[in-house]
């Protein structure tokens, strides 16, 4: 058997995929001994490394024929996704590794394996260039955010649960009790001139706290990504720095943080993380995982306060989720490193006296890319 190791695996899918189907052994390709391994010429680890192919990248990205810089070179060079080439004992052993995957079938029975490219048809017509999952739609869902525009929010609740609800095993984490979570909120409860430490006065504060840093009540809840307008969900993050970012903060600006842990067993839709390893095997389960991808997009989607008209449709997902029995929802934060949590009943959590503290915003670092610009005499409509 030829084998790798978590650590020559770059994927956090290949990752994942070892520690859950490996065995100890020795990695062929660094020679770490006693170490858990897997077998890398194995029909299922090809399959899965090319579904994170498809996962990530559209075919013309990597088929000569259409521009692409070509399949093999994927796995070489900074931008290689998969493995560890730097780690490799030599480079004949990482060249046999990435043999092993590209001297493999590119073509797949649907409900069989996964294919690399789209291929002809039976009278030799081009097929459409294979799109990558990430970028994919599901033309289900698309078709529902549609008609949100025409049509009341609880006549498209049964439509979208029957979709969302093919996920809630996979997509299910479940937090224990105890674990705990931070909210943040912009200002302090207090602040008072300290005279007593010599001829320099300082400002000391005192944060928001218990119900302060709490959900709103509902007839104070604006309306946000999960929650409709007049209706309180508990906001939180896994880490302070998240939970601060979230608010959006300007520079100089006084924030307070609160620590709040959980009453209970809470049951969450996590659309934070990766559930190829359910969805890796064909190509048809690959198209059964784009609705997911599409969900996990529309939540972490970011929109500016004058576009949040599209809340409509996240709102509407929140509501499907909490009807299916789930006690939250999980998301990427996109000004953080860290997970959101929304809670849907903010009961399930307990203020932790704790880390609640006021802090003052130093920074705030902006990213940012450039959008294609409107050319004279393209084709607009």
């Amino acid at each position: 058997m030829k084998s790798i190791c978590i650590e020559c695996a770059k994927s956090q899918d290949l990752k994942n995929y070892i520690n859950r189907q490996g065995v100890v052994g020795d990695c062929t390709i660094c020679q770490a001994a006693t170490v858990k391994v897997t077998d890398y010429e194995s029909n299922e680890f090809f399959q899965l490394v090319k579904s994170i192919l498809r996962l990530n990248y559209s075919e013309w990205e990597y088929n000569h024929h259409l521009g692409g810089d070509g399949y093999e070179g994927l796995f070489y060079g900074g931008n290689n996704i998969f493995f560890n080439e730097s780690r490799s004992v030599s480079d004949e052993v990482y060249e046999d590794l990435v043999l092993s995957i590209t001297e493999g079938e590119v073509y797949e029975d649907y409900d069989k394996g996964v294919s690399v490219f789209a291929g002809y048809d039976e009278g030799g017509v081009q097929n459409m260039p294979l799109v990558s999952i990430e970028s994919s739609y599901s033309y289900d869902i698309t078709k529902i955010s549609s008609r949100l525009k025409s049509e009341n929010y609880f006549d498209l609740e049964n439509e979208l649960k029957e979709i969302i609800g093919k996920y809630s095993t996979s997509a299910l984490t479940v937090y224990p009790k105890g674990v705990h979570f931070y909210r943040a909120r912009i200002g302090a409860a207090d602040k008072k001139r300290n005279i007593g430490g010599g001829f320099e006065a300082e400002w000391h504060f005192q944060p928001f706290s218990k119900d302060e840093i709490g959900a709103p009540p509902p007839h104070f809840a604006s309306s946000g990504r999960i929650n409709r307008l007049g209706v309180s969900f508990m906001y939180c993050a896994t880490d302070k720095y998240t939970a601060i970012s979230e608010v959006r903060p300007h520079p100089g600006d006084l924030v307070s943080t609160g620590k709040f842990s959980l009453r209970r067993d809470v049951r969450v839709f996590d659309l934070s993380r990766s559930l190829l390893l359910d969805f890796f095997h064909s190509d048809e389960a690959l198209d059964e995982y784009i609705p997911f991808k599409h969900l996990a997009r529309l939540i972490n989607q970011v929109v500016p306060p004058s576009e949040r008209q599209h809340y409509s449709i996240t709102q509407l997902i929140a509501d499907c989720i909490r009807q299916l029995g789930f006690d939250g929802i999980a998301f990427r934060s996109s000004v953080g490193e860290g997970i959101n949590l929304v809670f849907f009943q903010s009961s399930i959590l307990e203020f932790a006296a704790e880390e609640n503290e006021v802090v003052r915003v130093q920074q705030v670092k902006y990213e940012y890319e450039p959008v294609l610009m409107i050319e004279e005499g393209g084709i607009y409509h």
